[in-house]
């Protein structure tokens, strides 16, 4: 049986989509359209062959009268708060909807848009934090910074962040060549007078990365290079221990070794009393990190410049970033249904791309090199969100009603128009709540009113070089297991999660 559709838009638009459908094998059955009309009046009677169901004031009536299987939107891209309104009506009566991009917004390069674009700073219940520019453009402006991890989610923003601030060169490197490529395209596109080296390498290759230090003698270098993952992390102790500890030590040895001024490494609130692998391995580099801009500098630099500056930038989790809850949740809705939580009393800090990356930018030029240890850099962030109401919060956006449990044994969460969200239970190695400083660290004030410094104690030289001789590959279990076990005894604050709780009681 064929499909049925409504096309909502201009009568210019539906003509043109009448003539575009023409063009398929299997075309839907078009039952009609909607028009919208700009400037009032009254609409024909028909568009072509097309009959005139109404105007978008009763767009309810005529979907419920005519019962398409679809409705097509075709409207002006200029036109968005209009089609994010039709598009969440249409989501709140249960109808499928598709997005097809006039002719002149695809010749503009405005392509098929088939998710509701999402108010990040709606979900997180907040503003944006300001970025400090002028300081920024100090630090920034005719200096040579290098990224790594300069595909990611935060590392190619950092990287489109500093390019709009005058960087004489800016090195980009990471191990993904498809993102690598992407993100130089991006650059060459929006600032084609900026000179680029795009040097696909992996950081944890430390003789490569002194190497490619040593050629591009940055001034400022940003390590986003990570893996972020808790579960993954957990299966594969040896990779994360790779990437996040000696990925760490390789591009920090290599910054003192050719004399840069400023290197800030990206943390996160999981290495605050840790208790998964990837919390532990994010902890053990801020160690490093802390005892190389205590006691491993050098001046080696020809320009004869001083010691290398190291500090360190914790947030909590990126909404929007590759891998985030959100992509799961964009999924989960487009195929249907259930949203999925891991358990309704698990809170997060949440932050955005940009301001991410803002952070950790402005915490280059917030960084004092005299400082005797290394700094931590926060966001103040404001309180925890419960992970259920950004879950609520997201589905609601798309013009959706969330169904809870309870509530969805009652209705028997098939209800027109709503979407049932669902727990899952706590996975290993996360917590139900992330902190963002230790107990025993001081806090105090920047100049920046949105950011704060925690200090960190000194570590033992001793002790960091016994953690960097007991997890190198060449001396550490191979088992699983047994590597965690080595991993959490250089991190003294390391806790069980309650995953590793339920299943000790």
């Amino acid at each position: 049986m064929a499909s049925t559709a409504i096309v909502v838009g201009t009568s210019a638009t539906v003509r043109a989509v009448e003539r575009q459908l023409a063009l398929l094998a299997n075309p839907p059955v078009l039952l009609g359209c909607v028009v919208h009309l700009a400037g009032g009046g009254t609409a024909e009677r028909y568009v072509r062959d097309i009959p005139v169901l109404g105007d978008l004031s009763s767009l309810e009536v005529v979907v419920r009268t005519s019962a398409p299987s679809m409705v097509l939107i075709s409207l002006p891209a200029a036109m968005n708060e209009l089609i994010a309104a039709v598009r969440t009506r249409l989501r709140k009566m249960g109808v499928a909807d598709r997005f097809l991009p006039t002719l002149d917004d695809q010749l503009a390069g405005i392509g098929p848009r088939t998710e509701i674009d999402v108010d990040l700073n709606a979900l997180i219940g907040r503003p944006p934090r300001a970025l400090d520019e002028t300081s920024i453009a100090q630090v920034i402006r005719g200096r040579t910074v290098l990224v790594t991890g300069a595909g990611g989610s935060i590392g190619s923003e950092i990287c489109r962040i500093a390019a709009s601030f005058g960087p004489a060169r800016l090195v980009m490197v990471d191990r993904s060549e498809n993102a690598l490529f992407e993100i130089d395209r991006q650059l060459a596109r929006r600032f084609p007078a900026l000179r680029r080296h795009a040097a696909l390498h992996d950081v944890v290759d430390a003789l490569g990365t002194k190497e490619l230090f040593a050629s591009t003698r940055p001034d400022i270098v940003f390590h986003a290079a990570a893996h972020k993952h808790v579960p993954l992390s957990e299966d594969h102790p040896g990779a994360a221990i790779d990437n996040n500890l000696f990925g760490t030590i390789a591009a920090a040895d290599a910054a003192v070794s050719c004399g840069t001024e400023r290197f800030v490494m990206i943390s996160s609130d999981k290495a605050v009393n840790p208790t998964s692998v990837m919390g532990m391995t994010k902890r053990l580099a801020e160690l490093y990190v802390q005892h190389v801009h205590r006691h491993g500098q050098s001046r080696s630099r020809a320009a004869g410049a001083g010691r290398t500056g190291c500090s360190m930038v914790r947030f909590g989790n990126v909404l929007g970033s590759s891998g985030s809850v959100l992509e799961t949740w964009k999924r989960q809705i487009a195929d249907g249904g259930p949203i999925t939580v891991t358990d309704p009393r698990m809170t997060r800090y949440f932050m955005s791309i940009p301001e991410a990356a803002a952070l950790v930018i402005q915490a280059a030029t917030l960084h004092d090199p005299a400082a005797l240890a290394g700094e931590v850099f926060v966001l103040d962030m404001g309180a925890p969100l419960r992970i259920v109401d950004v879950a609520k919060r997201f589905v609601e956006a798309h013009g959706l009603a969330p169904v809870f449990p309870n509530a969805a044994k009652a209705t028997n969460g098939g209800t027109s128009g709503t979407i049932p969200i669902v727990y899952t239970s706590i996975r290993p190695g996360e917590k139900l709540f992330e902190e963002l400083a230790m107990d025993s660290e001081s806090i105090r004030p920047t100049r920046h009113p949105d950011i704060r410094i925690w200090g960190l104690p000194d570590p033992e030289p001793t002790a960091v070089a016994a953690m960097v001789k007991d997890l190198h590959v060449d001396h550490r279990p191979k088992d699983a297991k047994a590597l965690i076990a080595a991993i959490r005894q250089h991190v003294p604050e390391a806790m069980l999660s309650p995953f590793e709780l339920q299943r000790v009681a």
